[in-house]
């Protein structure tokens, strides 16, 4: 009997780590999350962009590829060698992946800040021209995420940004940025980033926080 209870014991240790094996979805947006986090690179945000979309295709209940291909493009955006209307162009598709991705994940603060973020990004092509018309819009859906999810770090480092962008531009204290930004950069080192990022879920804007706290100094 003791024979018997050992060897189920052994069976059962040994089917851990198969068990525990990520599915061939897991794997290929693994990969592609992390080689979009760790490049500014034009054609690699551009395979990984596609990469998503594929996965997109097998996996049509999951909101998550068209959330990170709308990422990739958006990082595109930010790429000073692109000309206006190629960042409008990939601005363009993120806001279409962004409306697949809601309609799979209605009230996702998630994907609410995705949107903010896409618009930040279309104001950033053109501070000039756009800045007056789209602010308010960034601020409004970022002000939509924050009321689902106030401790969402990736919406406080946006709309610190913001917040900082408009009191340079009038004259203004930074305080309330600052704090946001703070306040952003704590939940982000409190978060156990390897469990986000087995679940699949957003572990960007760290940098961002970092790099608008050090402007607060």
């Amino acid at each position: 009997m003791k024979t018997v209870t050992r060897i189920i014991a052994l069976l059962f240790i040994v089917s851990l780590p198969v068990s525990a094996q990520d599915s061939p979805y897991q794997k290929a947006m693994k990969k592609e999350i992390a080689a979009v986090l760790h490049t500014d690179s034009l054609p690699q945000l551009q395979r990984s962009a596609n990469a998503f979309a594929r996965i997109a295709e097998l996996n049509p209940t999951e909101w998550q590829p068209a959330y990170y291909q709308a990422l990739a493009c958006t990082f595109q955006s930010f790429n000073k060698t692109l000309a206006l209307d190629k960042k409008d162009e990939v601005l363009a598709m993120a806001d279409e992946l962004i409306k697949k991705a809601d309609a799979l994940s209605p009230g996702n603060a998630e994907i609410i800040t995705m949107q903010a973020f896409v618009t930040i990004a279309k104001l950033s092509a053109d501070p000039a021209g756009r800045g007056q018309s789209l602010s308010g819009v960034a601020m409004q859906t970022l002000g939509k995420s924050m009321a689902i999810d106030s401790k969402n770090p990736r919406t406080l480092v946006l709309t610190a940004q913001m917040e900082f962008g408009m009191a340079q531009f009038f004259g203004s204290g930074t305080e309330k940025a600052c704090g946001l930004a703070k306040q952003s950069l704590a939940i982000f080192s409190a978060q156990d980033e390897e469990a986000l990022k087995a679940a699949l879920l957003p572990t960007w804007g760290k940098n961002q926080a970092e790099g608008l706290v050090g402007k607060c100094k």
